[in-house]
């Protein structure tokens, strides 16, 4: 029977990088959001709950395991590794590890059980796979890992590390090949040997797993998987179906190869399942299959690029409406129809043809996209010569080298043609990067002029998608609190107005290269942040849907009233107080349906005059108190938030805020990690207490610096979404440039400390290490 649809799962906000199940059927996730996640089955549906969320990464989380129960480990034990070269240990009981280990030198990509109880393999970006034991030490019960075994003999990364029933290690790696050794006695460094090395694949081995009778499944870039015998060393067979790179293998075990289902997902979309000779092909809404896993119950679960989870299954009671099916197939066509449009997320067919290159640059370096034979090409302008340059190509998301160098992952490898009959130099780039420090890397190894770094970044900036958040497909992604149906999210991206244009906080305008020397770039901040953007169709739609439910028929507005009310969501509107008193009412709305109210308060506060009408006597505060504490409807409390932001942008609106400041900040502080867990109510907090530090360099009052210092600093180590870290950092760094400086807690310090270390460069890396300079004057 066919696999279908199942049931969807949202809660990672970034792409879902390793998964793993435990042996009652619960999936565990890993994440590029920092964060791991244990999903319960629902009791009454197919669907799944979140039961945990396992922090404790400083950086992406890229795999996760599960090890089986022990009398040690009664519930088991989930370990994850991370790009921060970090493993942690988890007890489903707790969200904090109970170890982190970290003698890995690099990224630790892969995680797989051993043979024995409490026993693991990691594979690494540092060319080891590692074999540990879990102990827990008799004098003070402190959990650790033991290293047995460091298995060598790769020359590029390890991708992936298991160990046969005969207690062999298998590795495989972006060397291309794929190694077994036996596990000597001794010391760790020297308790291992290779007895053979396999050869077959062309391109970076992937991905591993066990079969019966001592035999492996491969997958690689090269498309294919293979069929392993480990005691002879060979190829037994080899299976085609993807067009592109493989990432992920997993395996339900039969009593032989003819009833064993094989799952493997990769860049192509596909998920290909494979039982005998028959192969099924169930195309994926995302771009990239990072990772599946089967279920003890044969279902199968697909992690993917858009930070969701699908599971499959051949369980027509487990499968999900025809509705459902419809709108997941209608995703994938859509997904289809756009990939023919776009190349690298350029519209192609929007780009000027090869006859623009007629027209002379506006100036040196000039960068300009054109459309040859429906590629996207780069060329910039030589002033000296009179001529447009070709710089390279523009690869696709899709395209099968579009994320691979040096057997690593990135988000680009462009071709760069540096001087004609020269091979073109491979440019890799990750969206979290700084395009400048990636172009001054590639010119010193490359040996390039160094006039050549302007040219170089503003290429990477002018082809590299600055959007990092996972988008979920229209009308999906959270479940209305009042219907149980898909609902609206109010926007999630601020803006802001600089007086340059920019906004330093999303990146959305333009790039401006930092300068090592001038913390300018960050802070002081000197106007406050609100919150703009919206689609106000959506948010009419969600209203009148409520208004019919809400009252007697006499009580519920007409079309003109709601109308009327809308247009308070012009920022230029004129003031209409009959408008403003029915926002006023509907403020009153019961709480589950009361969230595109508090979105239409929030752009409705950016005009004067209704924000003056709003603070007349309180009112507004005296609304938004109950919501701003209510930790149960988080979208309430993060409309609140964004509300206070934008009521600063005007004087009475600010003047309210500053005499309540000091409540809001109790309130903030009395917010733990686990209230904090929604990205969205993160990044709306950290813009309150930014606001807060611009309002206060205002004042003389050493006291009240102090104590929003206090607040931002305690607040910030709880956080997990990048921009809203930032975001406490710029207002750290606004606060201890005033003349009466605050005193920074040893906590915060170490905190900044700690991501000033992170290796991967970010927005995050750089304004920490500007507030690492700055505090050493």
């Amino acid at each position: 029977m066919a696999y279908k649809l199942s049931s969807v799962v949202y809660g990672h906000v970034l792409d879902v990088r390793g998964l793993s199940s435990t042996s009652d059927g619960c999936i565990v996730s890993a994440s590029r959001d920092k964060s791991a996640k244990l999903w319960k089955p629902n009791s009454g549906n197919a669907g799944y709950t979140e039961a945990q969320t396992f922090l404790g990464h400083t950086n992406y989380v890229v795999c996760v395991t599960v090890l089986k129960e022990s009398n040690s480990f009664p519930k088991g034990l989930i370990v994850t590794g991370g790009n921060d070269k970090l493993m942690c240990g988890f007890v489903v009981d707790s969200p904090e590890p109970v170890f982190i280990e970290s003698r890995h030198t690099n990224t630790v990509c892969k995680l797989n059980p051993g043979v024995l109880l409490n026993t693991f393999l990691s594979s690494s970006w540092d060319a080891t796979a590692r074999l540990w034991k879990v102990t827990i030490n008799d004098s003070d019960h402190t959990i650790q890992p033991v290293l047995l075994s460091i298995f060598k003999g790769h020359t590029a990364a390890v991708w992936s590390a298991i160990q046969l029933p005969s207690k062999l290690v298998v590795t495989c790696s972006a060397d291309k090949t794929i190694l077994i050794h036996n596990i000597l006695p001794g010391d760790p460094e020297n308790s291992s040997a290779i007895i053979k090395k396999l050869t077959g694949h062309t391109d970076c081995v992937r991905d591993l797993v066990a079969l019966m009778n001592n035999e492996f499944l491969s997958c690689s870039n090269d498309a294919t998987v293979k069929r392993w015998n480990a005691n002879s060393g060979e190829c037994l067979e080899t299976f085609y179906g993807h067009p592109s790179y493989i990432y992920s293998l997993a395996v339900f075990l039969g009593t032989d190869m003819t009833n064993t289902i094989v799952a493997t997902g990769g860049e192509d979309r596909y998920l290909n399942v494979w039982q005998s000779v028959d192969q099924q092909v169930i195309l994926q809404p995302a771009q990239s299959i990072w990772a599946v896993t089967i279920l003890p119950n044969s279902d199968i679960v697909v992690g993917s690029s858009d930070g969701i989870i699908r599971i499959f299954t051949t369980d027509i009671n487990r499968q999900a409406s025809s509705e459902v099916q419809a709108s997941f197939q209608e995703q994938v066509d859509n997904v289809n129809e756009q990939a023919q449009k776009e190349i690298g997320g350029i519209k192609v067919d929007s780009l000027p043809g090869p006859e623009a290159l007629y027209q002379p640059g506006k100036n040196d370096g000039q960068i300009i996209m054109i459309n040859e034979n429906n590629k996207a090409i780069c060329y910039k302008w030589l002033s000296n010569e009179c001529k447009w340059d070709k710089v390279g190509d523009v690869l696709s998301a899709s395209e099968p080298n579009k994320n691979m160098y040096n057997g690593k992952e990135y988000d680009f490898v462009w071709n760069v043609d540096i001087e004609d009959g020269a091979p073109p130099l491979k440019l890799p780039y990750n969206k979290e990067e700084d395009p400048w420090v990636v172009a001054q890397a590639f010119i010193h190894k490359h040996d390039l002029p160094q006039s050549y770094l302007e040219t170089v970044a503003n290429f990477i900036i002018s082809n590299s998608n600055s959007s990092t958040t996972a988008q979920l497909p229209a009308n999906q992604g959270f479940v209305d609190p009042y219907t149980g149906a898909a609902r609206y999210v109010p926007t999630p991206n601020p803006t802001t107005s600089t007086p340059n244009g920019q906004d330093p906080f999303t990146g959305q305008s333009r790039h401006i290269p930092i300068n090592p020397k001038s913390y300018n770039t960050f802070f002081p901040q000197s106007s406050y942040l609100k919150f703009d953007q919206a689609n106000i169709s959506i948010i009419f739609n969600k209203i009148e849907e409520f208004n019919k439910k809400t009252g007697d028929s006499n009580s519920q507005l007409d079309k003109s009233q709601l109308e009327s009310l809308m247009k308070l969501c012009n920022v230029d509107c004129s003031f209409d107080e009959t408008s403003v008193n029915t926002l006023i009412h509907l403020l009153d709305w019961p709480k589950d349906i009361l969230f595109p109210i508090l979105d239409i308060t929030r752009l409705a506060v950016r005009n004067k005059q209704i924000n003056d009408a709003l603070c007349s006597n309180d009112l507004i505060m005296i609304k938004l108190q109950p919501h701003i504490r209510d930790n149960e409807v988080s979208t309430n409390q993060m409309l609140a938030f964004r509300i206070l932001c934008n009521l600063m942008q005007h004087e009475k609106g600010e003047l309210l805020v500053v005499r309540y400041y000091e409540d809001l900040l109790r309130i903030t502080l009395n917010l733990s990690q686990g209230n904090l867990s929604p990205k969205h109510l993160q990044i709306a907090v950290a813009t309150l207490l930014l606001n807060f530090s611009v309002m206060i360099k205002q004042s003389d009052d050493s006291i009240a610096i102090q104590t929003v210092c206090d607040a931002v600093s305690s607040i910030c180590p709880k956080l997990t979404e990048p921009e809203a870290i930032f975001r406490c950092f710029v207002a750290i760094g606004t606060l201890i440039t005033l003349k009466h400086q605050p005193n920074l807690s040893e906590q915060i310090k170490d905190y900044i400390a700690l991501m000033a270390s992170n290796s991967e460069p970010s927005k995050v890396l750089s304004c920490s290490k500007h507030l690492m300079a700055l505090m050493k004057k």
